[in-house]
């Protein structure tokens, strides 16, 4: 008896009928390299479960095109990139951006005004070198709550500005680099909602940290200071002060942190020695 073509099939199924969650749990044991450029080009269903593995669940996370080894690959990846932004969208929450590959002006911006519903961005790369993408994406990330980024010198004060006039709801902010008593300023003017604030591997000033404990961050929940360099008023490490005069200050200190309300968890490598800051000042 002759099969007809419709039996075949059944027998057969093509392979866009494929699943695509098994297709995707498939194509996340492949190297990058493989998922880049093998799947991809057998049919639409395939290129929709690459992508669906690439940038799936909540978060768009960006950080795999550090581990790629040439252009050839992190071109595919950002093109593969610009498909699920523009025809695979996503509930997307998060973006993690990477810390080596630099996104230019328009890819960042192209990216930010794609994602207008985005509430949590780290950024863990010096905003040096892309300070101007950032500020433009900050008008379309109107909603965001959450904000990680490591600043320099030249760009912090004015990314923070930024942040304070355009993300009314920031709740959660990590800063890392450059926190001078200007910087600890227009974070209390700017963030009065704030419930998290991470200043770790930070350089300090004692102005600033004390300003941060003054109580008017009356929301203040959470704050990480661990393995600061603290400046005192002559811009000196204040680890290396007379021992009495140290002990004192970090009393006060811890006093003042006392005295916040709302306050729940401060870290910090005031009380004891720090194997991991004494390696850094080494």
């Amino acid at each position: 008896m002759v099969k007809t073509k419709r039996q075949k099939q059944r027998q057969n199924p093509p392979w866009e009928d494929l699943n695509p969650f098994v297709l995707s749990m498939i194509f996340g044991c492949l190297s990058p390299q493989d998922l880049l450029f093998c799947p991809p080009y057998v049919c639409k269903a395939w290129l929709s479960a690459t992508i669906f593995t690439l940038f799936r669940n909540s978060t768009l996370d960006l950080r795999l095109i550090d581990d790629l080894e040439d252009e050839k690959q992190r071109s595919r990846f950002t093109h593969l990139l610009k498909l699920a932004i523009d025809h695979f969208q996503q509930d997307w929450v998060a973006i993690y951006f990477p810390s080596k590959y630099i996104f230019g002006y328009f890819a960042t911006v192209y990216i930010a005004e794609r994602t207008p519903n985005i509430s949590c961005v780290f950024w863990p790369s010096d905003v040096s070198s892309r300070a101007l993408p950032i500020y433009i994406s900050l008008f379309y990330w109107k909603k965001l709550s959450v904000f990680h980024a490591r600043l320099n010198p030249e760009e912090g004060f004015a990314l923070l500005l930024q942040l304070a006039e355009f993300c009314k709801s920031l709740v959660e902010l990590g800063v890392h680099g450059e926190v001078t008593e200007r910087e600890a300023l227009c974070i209390i003017e700017g963030f009065p909602r704030l419930k998290l604030l991470d200043l770790s591997e930070s350089t300090l000033s004692n102005k600033g940290l004390e300003s941060l404990l003054d109580q008017r961050l009356k929301n203040l929940k959470e704050l990480n200071i661990l393995h600061c360099l603290i400046l005192d008023d002559n811009d000196k490490d204040i680890s290396e002060t007379d021992y009495c005069l140290l002990k004192a200050w970090r009393k006060q200190l811890l006093e003042k942190a006392s005295k916040l309300k709302n306050l729940k968890k401060f870290m910090h490598c005031l009380e004891s020695s720090c194997q991991e800051c004494k390696d850094v000042n080494n």
